[in-house]
């Protein structure tokens, strides 16, 4: 189980790189949440096509596996219904959030439904957990991870897309007593996480959807916040 101190070492982390962007004041922090605001000198030099409102942006990190889905769900509505943007972060603790399959899933090496993939890229595959399932449902297939320090990986933000996984059933024939009952499809639970974007261990920023009032992190290479079409 992640610890408090675990907890206010990630948020702390998220504000300290967002800060060291110098275009956002930090409002308030938690251990499940950092609350930010846009500088109103980084308004005025936005170009007008880069501007959605006149007013700075207000965003909101949710760390989401720091909450049940339900609270996850109302708060990221309520936020997003309010004007206030929300960005959400996943702890890459590997038991509530970026779960291996094959450590979810002892009898894996029996799961013929698997036979398109490499043992290499079975290894790889996550088992979703339900916040997993419910940022999807709402942010897409693109998920950003808190990289605790560990022995082989530095603290650090890494975005990975989640690519499907088919389900094979050739193997089922009619003989089989589950032959009418299971067909070929993606799998609702398994996913092959492919890192996207650039590793972030220094200034960030974000990047939005603004009718939507979504918000994701990105390394800080320059100074201007962009809209995300």
């Amino acid at each position: 189980m992640v610890s408090h101190q675990q907890k206010l070492r990630c948020t702390q982390y998220l504000a300290e790189r967002l800060e060291d962007s110098g275009l956002y004041q930090i409002l308030s922090r938690d251990e499940r949440q950092v609350n930010l605001r846009e500088k109103p000198e980084t308004r005025e030099r936005l170009e007008p096509r880069e501007q959605s409102g006149t007013q700075p942006r207000t965003i909101r990190v949710l760390i989401s596996n720091f909450e049940t889905i339900g609270v996850f769900e109302v708060t990221s509505r309520v936020n997003r219904q309010s004007g206030v943007y929300v960005a959400p972060v996943l702890y890459k603790d590997g038991k509530t959030a970026f779960v291996r399959m094959v450590e979810r899933n002892s009898s894996w090496r029996t799961e013929k439904s698997l036979k398109q993939y490499t043992p290499q890229e079975i290894n790889r595959m996550l088992h979703l957990r339900g916040i997993e399932k419910a940022v999807m449902a709402e942010f897409g297939d693109e998920l950003m991870y808190y990289q605790p320090e560990t022995e082989q990986l530095e603290e650090s933000l890494r975005t990975f897309h989640l690519e499907p996984v088919e389900l094979d059933y050739s193997h089922i024939d009619r003989d089989h007593p589950s032959y009418g009952f299971v067909k070929d499809r993606e799998s609702i639970d398994y996913k092959l996480p492919k890192e996207i974007g650039e590793l972030i261990v220094g200034p960030a920023k974000f990047i939005y959807t603004p009718r939507r009032f979504m918000a994701w992190i990105v390394a800080a290479q320059r100074r201007e916040p962009a809209d995300r079409n």
